[in-house]
């Protein structure tokens, strides 16, 4: 018997809905089944929920569960891709966990009115956080709060960030690891370093001189700051 994961959505998602803000209008970009619109309209931490998918066959599943919910006036499917067709909707708070840091990038970079509403995004990239750091802060947008949440045996990062206009520049160190879980500290910003230190090293073998310097440099900080005991590589 499979698991009803609208009533049980797992860490992940979990820590993802705390950062929805009371009353927000919110969307959730590639909702699949629709489980987070459903847990925070359940809650009753939400006026109106915008499950969204590029894709009609999870969208159908969203539609089912939504049903199902008894929540059909304040969850509302919508078919998009990406942001596309929420301006001018009232959204203030929206969430896209679960895809790559670049497409999550395109994804924000083409949709101008967060930027215009300052939409608090919730964002939990599966890949390349870095790059998605890295864009959000020369884009103008300031990261508020980092959190790490380890879920069925896999660690995840999460991302709250909305403009502001200001652009910051952080290490690469803080890139890699995110300055507010650097802050934090504890098991989780360590199992975190060891990740990225180990992806690191192993590009250093066919990287040039110079880059390889900025890297073992770099691998050099995230043990600091992390509190890794350092060891040499061959």
């Amino acid at each position: 018997m499979q698991t009803d994961r609208t009533r049980d959505p797992g860490k992940r998602l979990l820590a993802a809905a705390q950062y929805v803000r009371a009353g927000a209008v919110f969307a959730d970009i590639g909702t699949d089944h629709a489980v987070l619109p459903i847990l925070l309209c359940r809650e009753g931490r939400v006026k109106k929920a915008y499950a969204c998918d590029v894709a009609e066959a999870p969208l159908e599943a969203a539609r089912r569960n939504i049903a199902r919910a008894g929540l059909g006036e304040l969850a509302v499917p919508l078919l998009c891709d990406g942001f596309s067709g929420l301006d001018g909707l009232g959204v203030t708070d929206a969430a896209v966990c679960g895809m790559g840091g670049e497409l999550t990038a395109r994804l924000i970079a083409a949709a101008p009115f967060l930027v215009r509403d300052r939409v608090r995004l919730i964002l939990q990239p599966m890949t390349r956080a870095c790059f998605l750091r890295s864009f959000l802060l020369s884009s103008g947008f300031s990261i508020t709060e980092e959190e790490l949440v380890s879920d069925a045996g896999r660690q995840y990062e999460l991302i709250v960030a909305s403009y502001t206009g200001k652009r910051e520049e952080w290490s690469e160190a803080e890139l890699w690891l995110g300055k507010r879980n650097i802050l934090r500290g504890g098991a989780e910003l360590a199992r975190l370093a060891a990740r990225r230190v180990a992806h690191l090293e192993n590009l250093l073998g066919g990287q040039a001189p110079g880059e390889r310097e900025k890297t073992e440099e770099t691998i050099r900080r995230i043990r600091e700051l992390a509190g890794l005991t350092e060891r040499k590589t061959i």
